[in-house]
């Protein structure tokens, strides 16, 4: 059964399941929802925990399953901890299904790990797990939630900061929660005059906004121009090289235009973008950007690469932020791009 970390403190209360998934790349979450796990096992008897971590070693299977079938000479009830890596071998499904066979009441299993794929979350293994215990998905609120979570932090920590507060803290904290919760456990202390304006938040935290040219993409496909303005500039202050940028942007515009002239003849878009391998949570994105850009927009978008492309091999870094710039502003799809084109091209 799926519940998302706001819902498992409720969840808790009605008694604890044999197994617990919890799966994404989120820390902050991932860690609250482990910690709260624990304290209601740690008050209901589980108090033995054996922890097993594949992320710089193997995991010991058979130390594992002899966890399982032995209790603590200390304690009735224990609790067996995973940690998946990025990797997943094959004959970790087999193994994990023979654990959940050991499952009692005196045994808890906590499996925590990176974002699922499709084929994991559709696999035996899992889902077999998902019935009998409880899937716990853990990632970053949606750019349209995130005020909300902002909010109601705040108001845990004893709070009140006024909406133009709330707004300018997202701006700071966007991509980090981990951040967001230590600089607002921060405040709290300062025992500062409230509600909390911008320019006392401004005095009085530090920004950590965290972005990477994936989630840049993505707020591009969006149309989201301004945000997305914002994660450029984030990422040339990390020292981001442009070529990567350049690499990452062109792979989606041939994809949208040669998605664009399949819808333009009338084609169907779904077997073009299963042969893609384009992900099933982006092909909502790629079909809004081709709500808003026409097919000679993405040609000439296309041209500007060419330009931009230029300017990394040729090292003219300043020229070719100013494309990305150019580009990012281009995806809002009501602008007119011929002025922007290099005569050459």
């Amino acid at each position: 059964m799926r519940v998302f970390s706001e819902q498992l403190a409720e969840q808790l209360k009605a008694g604890l399941r044999a197994c617990y998934l919890i799966f994404g790349d989120e820390p902050l979450q991932k860690m609250e929802a482990l910690q709260q796990i624990r304290h209601t096992a740690r008050a209901q008897g589980f108090t033995d925990v054996w922890r097993f971590s594949a992320i710089e070693e193997p995991l010991p299977w058979d130390d594992i399953h002899a966890c399982g079938q032995s209790l603590s000479l200390f304690a009735e009830r224990q609790i067996i901890e995973l940690e998946l890596g990025e990797k997943f071998p094959k004959e970790w499904a087999e193994r994990i299904s023979e654990l959940q066979k050991q499952l009692h009441p005196d045994l808890l299993l906590i499996i925590l790990g990176p974002k699922l794929n499709s084929a994991q979350s559709k696999s035996s293994w899992f889902t077999s797990l998902d019935k009998q215990g409880i899937y716990i998905p853990v990632a970053l609120p949606d750019a349209r939630y995130f005020p909300r979570w902002m909010k109601l932090r705040s108001q845990q920590c004893g709070l009140r900061i006024d909406s133009d507060g709330i707004t300018f803290l997202c701006h700071a904290f966007e991509g980090n929660l981990l951040a967001a919760a230590q600089e607002l456990e921060k405040l709290a202390l300062l025992t500062l005059p409230q509600p909390l304006s911008v320019s006392t938040l401004q005095h009085n935290i530090t920004r950590h906004n965290v972005f990477d040219p994936f989630k840049w993409l993505d707020t591009l496909l969006e149309g989201k121009t301004q945000r997305a303005l914002r994660m450029l500039a984030q990422l040339r202050d990390e020292g981001v090289e442009p070529g990567m940028l350049t690499w990452a942007l062109a792979k989606d515009l041939e994809l949208l235009w040669s998605l664009r002239l399949a819808q333009d003849a009338r084609q169907p878009l779904t077997p073009l973008m299963q042969a893609a391998k384009v992900w099933q949570s982006r092909q909502p994105l790629l079909q809004q950007a081709m709500q808003r850009l026409s097919a000679t927009q993405l040609r000439d978008m296309l041209r500007m690469i060419s330009a931009l492309d230029h300017c990394n091999r040729t090292f003219e870094n300043s020229n070719a932020w100013q494309w990305l710039q150019t580009l990012t502003i281009a995806f809002r799809g009501n602008i007119s791009l011929r002025f922007t084109l290099p005569e050459q091209l």
